[in-house]
């Protein structure tokens, strides 16, 4: 069992709806302590085992998203995840996976010698709208008529992307997920800022069919979409500070871009 800091235990489950106001492109905190929506959470002996943050993002043309930052624990097999405070810990990144047939043989190279599992917390933004009822979005989702959305609101947040910034000047990028089964939005699939996602290493008829130059955050939107590219998941250290040096930002890319 856990407990939390700065909130009563019946408030858990209602803080989806509340939450900072945070708007596109603007820089924050993506767990500060200081905010009345940042819970840390404790273990019955005292040990800290995660943090949660919500917050409201608005949008504009999308609305108002009601989203909750998580840092939870797991345990990961090293080669599937990036391990931004201690690098060496988790997949070993580099030039190499910016081309198809290097990243093959590399991935296959780090199965073997990282092999294992770590654990630590691992990062991710989930949520949705503030006002379910009055979404149309969601209630398109939930009628099984979202390829009618195509061009309006579902086509729009596919094109929402979440940035985290780490010191040392590392950052990594995910794009908005929809999960039709339970409708949210999630962030949890990260790839380098500064390159874009990487070429997927699977399910590919042949390598020759991927263009051999480095992909950019650009290209998702041009339809590369995730069939591919590939990134991982973000993986911190039970570090409170750290946690806290950990900087976010939202932004909606245009179609052109």
């Amino acid at each position: 069992m856990t407990r939390n800091k700065n909130q009563p235990l019946n408030e858990g489950e209602h803080s989806r709806y509340e939450g900072e106001r945070v708007r596109l492109r603007e820089d924050f905190l993506l767990f500060d302590t200081s905010r009345k929506y940042t819970h840390i959470r404790y273990s019955d002996d005292g040990l800290f085992v995660g943090l949660r943050s919500s917050i409201r993002l608005e949008t504009g043309l999308l609305g108002n998203l009601a989203l909750s930052s998580v840092a939870a624990p797991y345990a990961k097999e090293r080669s599937v995840v990036l391990t931004p405070f201690d690098r060496e810990q988790g997949y070993p990144l580099d030039i190499d996976d910016l081309f198809v047939q290097r990243r093959i043989a590399k991935v296959h190279r780090v199965k073997r010698e990282h092999a294992g599992t770590i654990q630590g917390l691992s990062l991710f933004v989930f949520g949705g709208y503030e006002d379910e009822a009055d979404n149309t979005l969601l209630q398109a989702i939930l009628h099984g008529d979202l390829q009618k959305q195509e061009g309006t609101l579902a086509e729009q947040l596919h094109r929402l992307f979440l940035t985290l910034k780490f010191p040392g000047g590392a950052s990594f990028t995910a794009q908005a997920q929809l999960n039709t089964q339970h409708p949210y939005l999630l962030f949890r699939t990260f790839f380098p800022s500064d390159t874009g996602p990487l070429p997927r290493v699977g399910n590919l008829a042949s390598p020759s069919q991927i263009s051999s130059e480095p992909h950019s955050i650009r290209g998702v939107s041009q339809g590369q979409g995730s069939d591919r590219t590939e990134g991982f998941e973000l993986l911190a250290p039970f570090d409170l500070a750290k946690l806290q040096t950990i900087r976010a930002q939202f932004l909606v890319l245009a179609a052109s871009e």
